[in-house]
């Protein structure tokens, strides 16, 4: 712990993680994971509503293959500058601070690009709104990690991710009901106007999710840390034990302390040893499930359709894709505590290495669907898996940082590189050649994860992100 924020004695500390680490599901931790989900949902809602609304309008607006790119990546952007500068501002001022900001601020932008159909002002709404998006994007994985304890970590952030894939069907459920029976312009206008509404559950976040107690350690505030963890014990019917403490947590407190006066800042230290391996591991494995996830995601519905599929059952496929990405992100969870975070990986890699390479193959459309469920079930379901390594792989006091930092360059790569190139690389390479991208990302991965990775299954998030 840092000294210089007069953080509370070592076993002070080590007691409450120690504590907190045994814990396991109660009633606060339940209600944390359900306010980080519906966060979640409203994230997905306001990054996924660009695709419907792109099919909608893309005809009468007479959009370029430029335009759709530069509308589809606009909000990207912003979440990609969003997210690099919020990460120490989320170490600094706390993790429910900004996330009520976030949500604030990205629900209002979503709503005013209802006001005008003009779409300059549409990518700069959205701009704005993916800042917002970034600075709240890597928080819920953040706050569940430092939350719970050991025997439920992966498979929660694995659960509530699913339903955050499962998020990206409201806009694409919302446009199959508008379609035939709006107008357009009523339509896209309603699909933007409902990624407003997250801003009515703030003053619910704001009185019922509690500030993350490890951060709360950090920052030399152990009596609200102390009082969170004894309101859990009392919920799981555990006793206070003021005396127990984990021998290697122990360690990891005493070396972090120890370590608190020559410590820099989190920006600092991902750039020193060792965290600066994981840093640049982390951000390979997820600009690779970035890239993917974000190729079916954003362009499914419009392949689809170029395919000779009509709107309505261009969204019905999009559909099923995301909810097989559901299911896998709920199967990472289970897979990653039985068999670990490197043989789930392995598994995962694998499993969309073969349908994407199927995909590019298919000369058909039942084909091309199958193997787009294929694809959405392990590559769509290894996001979830790298939110959590990310989190296993830091301190407390860089892992804001660090999340910030890679999902802003895993967005700028898969979400705005891959995506505004597909165009091009389609037209020099052939309609299949993404499908081939995405298989060589993955198999570039594959080696560092295997034989340069820490294996932290089982493991606490203090021990697991030790320095």
């Amino acid at each position: 712990m840092d000294k210089t924020t007069a953080a509370p004695e070592v076993m002070v500390t080590a007691n409450l993680l120690s504590r907190l680490d045994r814990l396991p599901m109660t009633r606060t931790a339940l209600l944390t994971t359900i306010l980080v989900t519906v966060i979640w949902v409203a994230e997905g809602f306001e990054t996924g509503v660009i695709g419907p609304i792109l099919l909608l309008v893309k005809e009468p607006w007479g959009l370029t293959a430029q335009g759709t790119a530069q509308l589809g990546i606009a909000s990207t952007g912003g979440i990609i500058v969003g997210a690099a500068l919020a990460g120490r501002v989320i170490d600094r001022y706390g993790r429910k601070s900004v996330l009520l900001w976030g949500v604030s601020l990205f629900s209002l932008f979503s709503a005013l690009c209802a006001v005008s159909a003009d779409v300059g002002w549409i990518m700069a709404m959205r701009v704005l709104g993916g800042l917002a998006l970034g600075a709240v994007f890597p928080i819920p994985y953040l706050m569940l990690s430092e939350l719970l304890g050991t025997r439920s970590r992966a498979r929660m952030i694995a659960a509530a991710s699913a339903v955050l894939a499962l998020s990206y069907l409201v806009p694409q459920a919302a446009a199959l009901v508008m379609v035939g029976h709006l107008p357009v312009d009523l339509a896209w206008r309603i699909l933007f106007l409902l990624g407003g509404l997250p801003i009515l559950a703030v003053p619910l976040i704001y009185r019922n999710l509690p500030e993350s107690p490890r951060w709360l350690l950090l920052k030399g505030r152990a009596d609200e840390a102390r009082a969170l963890v004894e309101q859990l014990e009392r919920e799981a019917g555990y006793r206070h034990e003021n005396e127990l403490v984990h021998p290697e947590i122990a360690a990891v407190v005493r070396v972090e302390y120890e370590a608190g006066a020559e410590r820099g800042s989190g920006t600092a230290d991902l750039f020193r040893r060792p965290l600066l391996g994981r840093f640049m591991l982390c951000l390979l494995i997820c600009a690779g499930a970035s890239a993917g996830a974000y190729v079916l995601l954003v362009y499914a519905s419009v392949m689809y359709a170029d395919m000779g599929m009509t709107p309505r059952g261009a969204l019905v496929t999009t559909i099923g894709i995301i909810i097989a990405g559901a299911v896998g992100a709920i199967a990472v969870g289970q897979f990653a505590d039985r068999l670990g975070r490197k043989k789930t990986f392995l598994l995962y890699s694998v499993g969309a290495i073969f349908g994407f390479s199927a995909l590019a193959l298919s000369q058909n459309i039942a084909l091309a669907v199958t193997c787009g469920i294929v694809s959405a079930f392990f590559c769509t379901g290894l996001v979830p898996f790298t939110k959590l390594f990310t989190s296993e792989q830091f301190p407390t006091h860089a892992r804001g940082t660090a999340a910030g930092f890679v999902e802003s360059a895993s967005r700028c790569f898969g979400g705005v590189l891959v995506v505004a190139s597909i165009p091009f690389i389609q037209t020099t390479l052939g309609a299949s050649a993404p499908f081939w991208l995405i298989c060589a990302i993955f198999l570039v991965c594959l080696g560092p994860v295997m034989f340069g990775a820490r294996e932290t299954r089982g493991m606490s998030i203090d021990q697991a992100g030790a320095a």
